[in-house]
C-alpha cells in the first residue's frame, strides 16, 4: 500500500467517523470500532485511539451518561439538554503556586479542557482533565489575574467562581 492509498483511508476513515459520533450516541471505542465495521472499516485499537486524539474527540456526561462529542469550542457552546451551556459547566478556579485547579461539572472537564487548550489561552502552558476537575500549569511570567481574564473571555461570570 502507498503512502497516498494510507491518506486517502485516514481521511475518508475519520470523516464517517465524524459522522457516526454526530448522528449516534457512542459511548466507548469498542462501540465506535462495532460502527465502523459495520461501514466496512476495520481498525485496530491504537489507530482509533489516534484518530480520536487527532479529532479532538471529547467525552461528555449529560446526567444519563458518557459519550464521545467532537470538541469543537463553536458547537460546545451551544446549550446542553437542560439548557445548561459551557459557560455553566466551571463550578471553581483555584491556585496553588504556578497550577490552578479547575473544577467542572461531572463529566465536563476533557471539554473544557480541550477549550481552553483549543483557545489558546496564552497564560496556559498546558492541562490536563480528569472527569470533574482540570490541573492547568501557568506559564512562568504569566500571572494568575491575566489567566482569569483570558479564561473570563472564554467562560463568563468565572470571577465569582474564583476561590483561593
Amino acid at each position: 500500500m502507498n503512502k497516498n492509498t494510507i491518506m486517502k483511508g485516514k481521511t475518508e476513515r475519520q470523516r464517517i467517523i465524524k459522522k457516526l459520533l454526530a448522528d449516534n450516541r457512542i459511548a466507548s471505542q469498542e462501540e465506535l470500532a462495532a460502527k465502523l465495521g459495520d461501514e466496512g472499516i476495520e481498525v485496530a485499537q491504537a489507530t482509533l485511539s489516534r484518530d480520536i486524539k487527532e479529532l479532538k474527540v471529547t467525552k461528555l456526561h449529560d446526567g444519563e451518561g458518557y459519550y464521545y462529542s467532537i470538541g469543537r469550542p463553536e458547537i460546545s457552546r451551544r446549550p446542553a439538554p437542560g439548557g445548561d451551556s459551557l459557560y455553566a459547566t466551571i463550578e471553581s478556579l483555584g491556585f496553588s503556586g504556578n497550577i490552578a485547579i479547575i473544577k467542572t461539572r461531572p463529566g465536563h472537564a476533557s471539554l473544557v479542557s480541550t477549550v481552553i487548550d483549543s483557545e489558546e489561552v496564552k497564560e496556559s502552558a498546558g492541562t490536563v482533565a480528569g472527569d470533574d476537575t482540570i490541573i492547568l500549569v501557568i506559564k512562568e511570567g504569566s500571572s494568575r489575574e491575566d489567566l482569569v481574564k483570558s479564561i473570563g473571555k472564554i467562560f463568563r461570570n468565572i470571577g465569582k467562581k474564583i476561590v483561593d
